[in-house]
C-alpha cells in the first residue's frame, strides 16, 4: 500500500473541520501535528480527531514534523502572510483555500511563492464523482462542438466564484477553447467577504475566441430549480451541438443527447466530502510521484490564478465600463 502523505494543519475553524474529518477518511493522509492561535480551538479541534502533536507556533510545527504537506485553512485577508511564513519554515508543498487571493498583488505574489513548490487551491468541487463523469464526456467529445458555457451562483463572486468558475473554465479547456481572452461585465451593489468590499451581483460574458462563458453571481443568477438553499444556488451548463449537460450543486444533473435523457442525483454535503478526500488522494499521488509532476497538478495556484483574473476583470470592466483584457 502506497504510504500515507504526512500534513501539518493550519487552522481549526468551521472548514477545517471538513479538511481533517476528510484526510482521516481518505486513508492517504497521516495528520501530523495541527496548529492554530486559539489554544481552546486549538485543543478542542486535536481532542476530536485525536491529534497529539498540538501547537500555536507554525514554524516550529514544521520545522518539528517536516511534513510534505501544509494544509492552510485561514481566512483569505491573512493567508498571503501566512503562506510565507510557511515557505520560510520549509514547507515542500501548501494547500489553501478559496479564493486564492483578494487582490491582483497577493495573486501574483502567491504564482511566485508556487514557482518551486506546489500550492495548490482548495477548489475541491471538480474532483466529485458526477463531475468526473463530465470531464470523461468532454473528453471523448460526446456533446460535440461547445461553443457556450454557463455558470451561475446565487451568491456573490468571492463566496462560490472560485467554485463555479474553476468547473467552468476546465471545462472550456477540455473542449480545446485554450485561455480565455477577455471578460466584459456589470455589477451592482456592494457586499462584504471579510471586510472587503465585493459586488454583490455580477453578470459578466468572457470571451474565448469565437467562443463564450456567461457568469452570473448574485441575484441576477437563474435560480436553481427546486433549490431553497442560497448556497446551493450553484449550477454548469454546458451545450455543444450533439448535446448538453446541466450539473446543480444540490438538486442533480441532466445529459440531453442522442435524442435521450439522462439524469442522476447531487448532494450537499456528501458530494462535497467524497470530493475532499479524492483531491487528498490526489495530492499524494502527485507528491510522491517521481520528478515534476506536481507542476501540473489541477487546482495549481498557475492555473488558479487565471481563474481568479477573470474575477478580477470583472470588477475592472464594470469599474471602468469597458472591456478588459485578462489573457
Amino acid at each position: 500500500m502506497a504510504r500515507a502523505l504526512r500534513v501539518v494543519q493550519v487552522g481549526c475553524g468551521g472548514r477545517a473541520q471538513a479538511h481533517l474529518a476528510a484526510m482521516q477518511a481518505s486513508g492517504a493522509v497521516d495528520v501530523v501535528a495541527i496548529c492554530d492561535l486559539d489554544a481552546t480551538k486549538l485543543h478542542e479541534t486535536a481532542d476530536r480527531f485525536g491529534i497529539a502533536a498540538r501547537y500555536t507556533d507554525m514554524a516550529e510545527a514544521i520545522g518539528a514534523h517536516r511534513p510534505e504537506l501544509v494544509d492552510i485553512v485561514t481566512p483569505a485577508h491573512i493567508r498571503l502572510g501566512i503562506v510565507e511564513a510557511a515557505v520560510r519554515a520549509g514547507a515542500p508543498a501548501i494547500l489553501i483555500e478559496k479564493p486564492m487571493a483578494l487582490s491582483a498583488t497577493e495573486c501574483d505574489a502567491l504564482v511566485r511563492l508556487g514557482a518551486d513548490r506546489l500550492i495548490a487551491v482548495n477548489t475541491q468541487y471538480r474532483w466529485m464523482t458526477h463531475w468526473q463523469a463530465v470531464w470523461k464526456l468532454l473528453r471523448q467529445e460526446a456533446l460535440g462542438t461547445v461553443r457556450a458555457i454557463r455558470v451561475s451562483t446565487g451568491v456573490n463572486l468571492l463566496e462560490q466564484g472560485p467554485h463555479g468558475l474553476d468547473l467552468a473554465m476546465h471545462a472550456a479547456e477540455l473542449c480545446g477553447w485554450g485561455n480565455p481572452e477577455w471578460v466584459l461585465a456589470q455589477c451592482v451593489g456592494q457586499e462584504f467577504f471579510g471586510a472587503n468590499a465585493v459586488p454583490a451581483d455580477t453578470s459578466a460574458v468572457i470571451g474565448y475566441g469565437d467562443n463564450r462563458l456567461w457568469l452570473n453571481a448574485g441575484p441576477s443568477a437563474p435560480p436553481v430549480p427546486g433549490e431553497s438553499v442560497i448556497w446551493y444556488q450553484q449550477q454548469v451548463e454546458i451545450i455543444g451541438d450533439r448535446g448538453r449537460i446541466w450539473v446543480s450543486l444540490n438538486q442533480g444533473w441532466t445529459l440531453w443527447r442522442n435524442g435521450r435523457i439522462r439524469q442522476g442525483t447531487t448532494g450537499w454535503p456528501a458530494d462535497d466530502g467524497v470530493a475532499q478526500q479524492a483531491l487528498f488522494v490526489d495530492l499524494r499521488r502527485v507528491l510522491h510521484a517521481k520528478g515534476d509532476r506536481w507542476r501540473s497538478f489541477a487546482t495549481g495556484v498557475a492555473i488558479a490564478a487565471q481563474r481568479q483574473r477573470v474575477m478580477d476583470g470583472c470588477i475592472r470592466s464594470a469599474a471602468e465600463n469597458t472591456r478588459v483584457q485578462v489573457l
